[in-house]
């Protein structure tokens, strides 16, 4: 299991559904696969093993950090910039209690994904669970 993080643009509100033509899905498809493919190449998502992130989050503080603390690994979220501070200041706690080179690993994943996030402005942070 796992939960994947990306930054992207805020997203349009859905428009009433409408049954799409086999056209208009290939097109839709292909444009979803452009955009994973350009994230992907940014350092704009990273996907986190649920295990280690949990255990992580437990070991510095569990639901008393704001941000880390409150996501559920399991269904999906969006953060925006307000977020930032208390993010950061949830990823240097998680810093301070990894133990071993995985956990490590995804502290500085985490870390490297948030400096990525701060250069580019109009970006928010989704989270979708497994």
């Amino acid at each position: 299991m796992g939960l994947l993080l990306m930054l992207r643009p805020p997203q349009p509100r859905p428009k009433i559904p409408r049954r799409a033509t086999r056209v208009q899905r290939r097109e839709h498809g292909r444009a979803d696969v452009e955009k994973w493919r350009t994230a992907q190449q940014r350092g704009w998502v990273l996907d986190v093993e649920v295990e280690t992130l949990l255990l992580l989050v437990n070991n510095a503080g569990g639901s008393r950090l704001p941000i880390l603390g409150q996501l559920d690994p399991w269904s999906d979220a969006v953060l925006d910039r307000r977020d930032i501070p208390q993010l950061e200041a949830d990823i240097d706690r998680l810093e301070e209690v990894a133990s071993d080179d995985a956990q490590r690993e995804l502290v500085a994943a985490m870390r490297k994904l948030l400096m990525s996030w701060r250069a580019e402005p109009d970006l928010m942070l989704h989270c979708y669970g497994d």
